[in-house]
């Protein structure tokens, strides 16, 4: 059985930056990819994954940064085939992906030699030749709510039950 996921296509808020990432070059990579290059998450629990992020990006000490990466770590290695991604943009969701392999890390091999994003899985977009860039704002906030925030902190990745992700399709798909 499938599991269901929102994913952050970029850490970046800056000029439609998670867009253009997922755009130009998770899209046509068929890789998606979550960042902390520096930290090989495979066979680590999330407090393990937290402390070498503040060894390693020391400017994160003291932030949220640290403890939502090792969550996301943790969860992106769990994907498995089948699993469906739902693809956070810059204040939308970008697409849907079926995830096809298994995730991998390779250390300073992320997308187009970028060197954060290095954890990296296969998938299939199931509207590549027509992105949904539906607004979040737009999305009925009790759904909204429970694929953004957890205890009012957004989270990079998140899993979410089957019930929450056929609401999500529904709103997204505006029927």
């Amino acid at each position: 059985m499938a599991n269901f996921y929102v994913l952050v296509s970029h850490h970046s808020q800056d000029n439609g930056e998670r867009d253009g990432f997922y755009f130009e070059k998770q899209l046509p990579d068929k890789h998606l990819s979550i960042g902390w290059g520096e930290i090989n998450p495979f066979g680590k629990k999330s407090d393990k994954i937290k402390n070498d992020i503040i060894l390693h990006y020391p400017r994160y000490k003291g932030t949220n940064n640290p403890d939502n990466g090792g969550k996301s770590l943790v969860l992106f290695c769990s994907l498995k085939q089948d699993d469906i991604v739902f693809i956070r943009g810059e204040a939308k969701i970008l697409d849907t992906g079926i995830i096809t392999g298994l995730p991998i890390y390779e250390h300073g091999n992320g997308h187009d030699n970028d060197f954060d994003y290095c954890t990296k899985v296969p998938f299939i977009p199931l509207f590549e030749n027509k992105p949904l860039k539906k607004a979040t704002i737009d999305i009925p906030k009790d759904i909204y709510n429970k694929i953004l925030h957890d205890g009012g902190v957004k989270l990079v990745m998140r899993k979410i039950n089957e019930n929450i992700a056929h609401q999500l399709f529904k709103s997204i798909l505006d029927y």
